[in-house]
């Protein structure tokens, strides 16, 4: 069978209502161009008309006061996200600031706090100087200052390490001492160092007397490091608690009169016949930092 084909007459009516709606279109779209046009127009005489009237008349004042009234409202909702935004920039800004501020005033003071404890140590320092200087005045002999650098682990021993050795004029069994007393005597010296023995080390004993009344005795260490015993004293000598204890001199080392302790306890030993003495060191031996060392011709002067 044939296919069909369309009429001509078809194709004619097609085309012409083709034709009938593109010229509507068009006639439509210059209707509506031309009413935009018109409504800008409009709009623009209208807008020039009012800034007329708002700028030689004072008709509009009341008109846009009221309206700028009810505009407010809506333009501090439109403005409040930009507001919130600043306020929150602003606020971590001043904040960032704030930790910057507070760091640099922690690190200010933790550099104050290290130069007070400096100038408090070097204070203390300087006070302690110038007590040795007055000490060694008052022997009116020349002596050696030392610093104490090192403390010897062992327990049972009380020796400590000094900072001045034979470079410096030390040698062994000097008496070393500070503004309070008697710390002890040098045992072994290296070419910039020395060893001291504190007279509470268990291996130490200094010949001592009453300073209100001569009575004599021996101060032994026990290895307690406040405190000293001393033995060869009767119980019925004329020794009271709180009587000072000071260098004999009769070892030929220790300068005599030197302070060494003070009695704290008297009781009567096994025998019944001797004190049983108890006494506490002058040098504060817990505490001391810088000593005074007397040399060998120190020591020949006094004798």
């Amino acid at each position: 069978m044939a296919p069909r084909l369309f009429h001509p007459l078809f194709f004619a009516v097609n085309e012409r209502t083709f034709m009938d709606k593109q010229d509507k279109g068009q006639e439509q779209f210059e209707f509506q161009s031309f009413g935009l046009k018109g409504k800008t127009i409009f709009f623009c005489l209208l807008s020039i008309a009012l800034m007329f009237l708002d700028h030689r008349t004072p008709y509009l004042r009341l008109p846009k006061y009221y309206l700028e009234e009810m505009i407010h409202p809506l333009s501090l909702i439109a403005e409040a996200p930009y507001r919130g935004i600043e306020t929150l920039k602003q606020w971590y800004t001043e904040k960032e600031e704030l930790l910057q501020r507070i760091a640099t005033l922690e690190e200010k003071e933790l550099y104050l706090a290290y130069e007070t404890q400096q100038m408090a140590a070097l204070t203390a320092e300087n006070r302690r100087l110038r007590l040795l200087l007055q000490s060694s005045s008052k022997l009116d002999h020349s002596t050696i200052i030392a610093q104490l650098i090192n403390i010897n682990s062992d327990p049972y021993r009380h020796i400590v390490l000094l900072n001045r050795g034979a470079n410096q004029g030390v040698k062994e069994n000097l008496p070393v001492l500070n503004n309070l007393g008697i710390v002890g005597q040098t045992v072994s010296v290296s070419p910039s160092s020395s060893k001291v023995i504190l007279i509470t080390d268990p291996h130490h004993s200094l010949p001592v007397e009453v300073n209100r009344n001569g009575i004599r005795g021996i101060a032994n260490g026990n290895g307690k490091l406040n405190e000293i015993e001393i033995s060869n004293i009767a119980f019925d000598d004329d020794v009271k608690v709180g009587d000072l204890l000071v260098t004999s001199g009769l070892d030929e080392r220790f300068p005599q009169g030197y302070p060494v302790a003070v009695i704290k306890t008297i009781t009567v030993d096994s025998t019944g016949y001797f004190a049983k003495i108890i006494a506490t060191p002058t040098a504060k031996l817990d505490r001391i930092r810088e000593v005074l060392i007397l040399t060998p011709g120190e020591y020949d002067d006094l004798h």
